[in-house]
């Protein structure tokens, strides 16, 4: 290594340290990792439980193998949710006013069914912001190696809006460039 690449080397460690919160290695392409659910809304709870499958699968997706046991992974992950009301829309969301039942007849046998119908109506509902933030560490050294932030807003009661499609769509969207580092928070429609 020559004095000039090892001076280069030294002053990024030590920006890096002045600056705090900075990536101390390189993101790992595969091993273990766990994920720790972190409540930053303490409303958001029951929710929760979606946020850590879907960023599972998304993590196994890329090679990992997740382990659901904290303390015994290489790398921990450490998740940050939160949802709040950011306004009205107007969204379809299905009601069951609708509904074709088939059956009924008396004496008959069989099942029935109950479909529902979109009446084509919009209704008013609330527009959740929705903020997911993912720091992968080094558990040995609680080493910052990755971290990235995606935000969402939908319209809550509909299908984009339930916890599982949200869910889904960020850990995607944080994790389709990874290892690389992005360098802003990533909207998702």
């Amino acid at each position: 290594m020559s004095k000039l690449t090892g001076w280069f080397a030294a002053t990024g460690i030590t920006l890096a340290a002045l600056w705090g919160g900075s990536v101390s290695a390189v993101p790992p392409a595969t091993g273990t990792i766990s994920i720790e659910a972190r409540d930053a809304d303490a409303a958001f709870g029951p929710s929760m439980p979606a946020f850590v499958n879907a960023l599972s699968e998304a993590f196994a997706t890329r090679g990992f193998t997740v382990i659901e046991q904290p303390g015994h992974a290489a790398y921990v992950v450490e998740l940050d949710v939160s949802r709040v009301d950011v306004g009205t829309g107007t969204a379809k969301v299905p009601t069951d006013r609708s509904t074709v039942e088939p059956g009924g007849a008396p004496n008959a046998v069989g099942v029935g069914v109950r479909i529902p119908l979109a009446t084509g109506k919009s209704t008013l509902v609330p527009l959740q912001r929705t903020r997911m933030e993912v720091r992968i560490k080094t558990r040995a050294d609680q080493g910052l190696v990755w971290h990235g932030t995606a935000i969402t807003v939908r319209a809550a009661g509909t299908r984009k809006g339930q916890d599982a499609v949200v869910a889904a769509d960020l850990s995607a969207a944080l994790l389709r460039a990874y290892p690389a580092q992005p360098e802003d928070v990533i909207g998702v429609p």
